[in-house]
């Protein structure tokens, strides 16, 4: 083995003498620095894949790809890395949720800055951890925030963005909608990973935004948001689906507020904005203060 990859696991708290944390120190997480240049240089090699074909002919193209192809090379330590460069079920899994980035947010609204549900979703994560920190959550009930936000709307992969009016115009047809997203994530979207990873994204992303732990093998949904602290042990797996509800609409409602800043604010943007705004002003949510947060994007 490489010595490099005998080292022991520094600390994640490793700090230098004036107690101040150096990332520039080679030593400090030497493996998770590794594991970020690896999806560094995955995510440039899947976005060179989609230019390549139709640029061969442009000089030097060759030498690029060689170079990138090169630098993934050495992370083959890495079983991911050697999976998706093979280019079958894990690749299509990394290729489906890479399309997200090409899905744009608030469809036929004019809106600026543009975002994609990709970028929606990263937010999400993001606020869903930070909100998971504020109540002290158990690493296990972190994790599930962090990643059920982060594939929320993995389904639109299969479904493209509808918008919520949309959704709610016609009575029944949100439902109908979800039928169809449960179908076919179970048909074309989880066949592509392997079983133990089915389940785990089988439990972020089904009745996302339920809160729910899992109880002697079995899931349980709808836990009240006043009794998910007497499930905060990595035993009952808890994951805050309230949470990451209000942090999908507070995303929505930075959104909206940007582009209104900016000078674009179509009439179906300040209502939704306006009606974000009412139903989380003021709120806590188990024990988040989510009406703070929409008081200060307001």
């Amino acid at each position: 083995m490489d010595k490099d990859f005998s080292r022991q696991h520094l600390p994640f708290s490793r700090r230098n003498t004036l107690g101040i944390i150096n990332f520039f120190d080679p030593d400090y997480a030497f493996y998770e620095k590794r594991i970020l240049s690896a999806a560094h240089y995955l995510a440039t090699h899947w976005e060179f894949t989609l230019i390549y074909n139709l640029n061969r002919q442009i000089h030097g193209i060759e030498r690029t790809r060689e170079e990138i192809e090169g630098q993934l090379e050495d992370y083959y330590d890495f079983i991911g890395i050697r999976k998706i460069s093979l280019g079958k079920k894990s690749f299509g899994f990394l290729d489906l949720c890479g399309q997200l980035r090409f899905q744009k947010r608030w469809s036929g609204t004019p809106r600026v800055p543009l975002t994609s549900v990709l970028g929606h979703m990263l937010i999400v994560a993001m606020l869903t951890l930070f909100s998971s920190f504020e109540i002290d959550a158990c690493p296990k009930r972190l994790y599930n925030n962090f990643y059920a936000g982060l594939f929320h709307d993995l389904p639109e992969v299969l479904t493209r963005d509808i918008i919520s009016p949309v959704k709610r115009s016609v009575s029944g047809l949100e439902e109908i909608i979800k039928e169809y997203e449960k179908k076919q994530v179970e048909e074309v979207l989880l066949p592509l990973l392997p079983e133990a990873a089915q389940r785990e994204i089988r439990y972020f992303i089904e009745d996302e935004f339920e809160n729910k732990i899992v109880k002697s093998g079995e899931v349980v949904k709808g836990i009240p948001d006043d009794r998910m602290g007497m499930y905060n042990d990595d035993a009952y797996s808890p994951l805050d689906g309230s949470i990451i509800k209000a942090c999908d609409e507070l995303a929505a409602f930075i959104e909206a507020r940007l582009s209104i800043q900016y000078g674009i604010g179509p009439p179906t943007l300040q209502q939704a904005a306006r009606e974000i705004y009412a139903t989380f002003k003021n709120k806590h949510i188990s024990g988040v203060d989510i009406g703070a947060l929409f008081d200060y994007f307001k």
